[in-house]
């Protein structure tokens, strides 16, 4: 889908909304809601907004795309959010974020695998994503936790596998309605398998409750909502690019609100990861 000249500029504010929002996540959940079981953390954050949200799908939505949706809330919100959250709870801010940036690299094998050949500047764009992701990772004082890299890298093949998806199944649907269903099955299959499963549910403090009001009304309703629409105008070659920009807000984050240091070999990293997400945007 071809751009607008007038309309491009909002597209890609919009577009880079979400990534910006959602690289708070690491620091706002390592600082009001450390300790608590992700998938309560997982569940909480995607049926409040869901439940506030569902009013907004009309039958028709139900009926003709119930499935589609039911799947892309696994893949997109559900299963994902449940694995950054483990990824989070076992690595330090600004790594979990940099390993789940792998996206574009990601999107690129899986379209290659079936047969969509890539521009060579875009694999060139996520190798040099990946290698400013690994500075931001080797500068790190911390020891990794292997499940907790496991965790965040299965979290960007899923959401890579998801958006995918998405992009051939979404264009019949609104962006705010596609939104507001997977929010909310999603939410139900959360909190039902919390439930079920005899988790205890989490003594969450004030502050962790104006914490959840940011990761999820905010975060995951705003956020997507952001995301999908603009997957209606930009290639998801070039959409995936912008999650890159998810890893840069984390550090910056960590660094101004949770006195995080960084070193020149990050720096570099950061400055290496901006430029990819511009190169990628190239057609």
């Amino acid at each position: 889908m071809q751009l607008q000249p007038q309309s491009t500029l909002s597209i890609w504010l919009m577009a880079l909304m979400a990534p910006i929002i959602w690289g708070t996540t690491y620091s706002v959940t390592q600082r009001w809601l450390v300790g608590i079981d992700p998938f309560w953390l997982a569940a909480l954050r995607i049926s409040i907004p869901g439940c506030l949200m569902v009013w907004m799908v009309p039958k028709s939505v139900w009926i003709q795309f119930g499935w589609r949706i039911a799947l892309l809330s696994m893949l997109n919100i559900a299963i994902f959010t449940s694995l950054l959250f483990i990824a989070i709870g076992r690595l330090p801010g600004g790594i979990a974020a940099t390993l789940v940036a792998t996206l574009p690299l990601q999107v690129i094998m899986i379209r290659a695998i079936f047969g969509i050949r890539p521009e060579m500047h875009h694999v060139f764009a996520a190798i040099g994503g990946v290698l400013g992701v690994a500075c931001l990772v080797w500068q790190s004082t911390e020891s990794l936790d292997s499940w907790g890299v496991a965790a965040a890298l299965s979290a960007s093949f899923i959401m890579a596998c998801g958006i995918l998806l998405t992009a051939r199944w979404i264009k019949d649907i609104p962006p705010l309605q596609f939104t507001s269903a997977q929010l909310f099955i999603s939410g139900v299959v959360l909190l039902l398998y919390v439930i079920l499963s005899g988790r205890e549910v989490p003594d969450i403090t004030p502050s962790g409750m104006l914490a959840l009001a940011w990761l999820g009304p905010i975060g995951m309703g705003v956020g997507y909502w952001a995301w999908f629409r603009a997957m209606k105008a930009i290639p998801i070659q070039r959409l995936s690019f912008l999650g890159l920009v998810n890893p840069v807000v984390a550090v910056l984050v960590g660094i101004f609100f949770m006195s995080e240091e960084i070193s020149m070999g990050q720096l570099f990293g950061m400055c290496l990861v901006l430029l990819c997400v511009v190169v990628g945007q190239r057609k």
